[in-house]
């Protein structure tokens, strides 16, 4: 929360009250934030076991995650990773966020362990996912003849909600 009463945190989505929603928060990871946004954009929709699965073949170099988004504005839009094969196009296999991934995953599927009996966690959904840029490291790298550049390290802080739409039970009147 904020410091002021009744206004969200910024950096993070508020949690919304729904039936079968769980959620799971990391702080101050030290993974590159465009890994951290091209997985978040690639698992979002996907049932949780499934997207478990799917990272650890891209841990395994068997999978790739698609690069979409372009890193380079203005100059042709180059995603500057290579073609992977099928028809995925440009992708690569980013290793620590796949990782950090499953341990986001498996954490917010613990939480609906403990908070709902009746539900597999296996089978809830992953409806929202994102990666937010976090605490900036600032530190100074020197330089020839007295110089210095800034040498600034960025974390991220990542976010899941699952939600289950399964069948629930209801019984009819007659």
């Amino acid at each position: 929360m904020s410091r002021i009463s009744g206004k969200a945190q910024s950096g993070y989505t508020q949690l919304l009250e729904g039936s079968y929603l769980v959620s799971a928060r990391a702080v101050g990871l030290d993974v590159h934030h465009k890994h951290c946004l091209h997985v978040a954009k690639f698992v979002r929709g996907m049932n949780a076991q499934e997207a478990i699965e799917y990272l650890e073949d891209v841990i395994a170099k068997k999978k790739a995650i698609p690069y979409t988004r372009r890193s380079r504005r203005g100059r042709g839009g180059n995603t500057m990773a290579g073609h992977r094969k099928g028809k995925m196009g440009p992708g690569k296999y980013p290793n620590k966020a796949s990782k950090i991934f499953i341990k986001l995953i498996n954490s917010a599927m613990d939480n609906a362990r403990q908070r709902y009996d009746t539900i597999d966690p296996e089978e809830m959904t992953i409806t929202h996912m994102a990666a937010h840029r976090g605490q900036i490291h600032r530190g100074w790298r020197p330089r020839a003849q007295g110089r210095a550049t800034p040498d600034n390290h960025y974390k991220v802080n990542l976010e899941i909600f699952l939600e289950h739409f399964g069948e629930e039970d209801e019984e009819d009147e007659f």
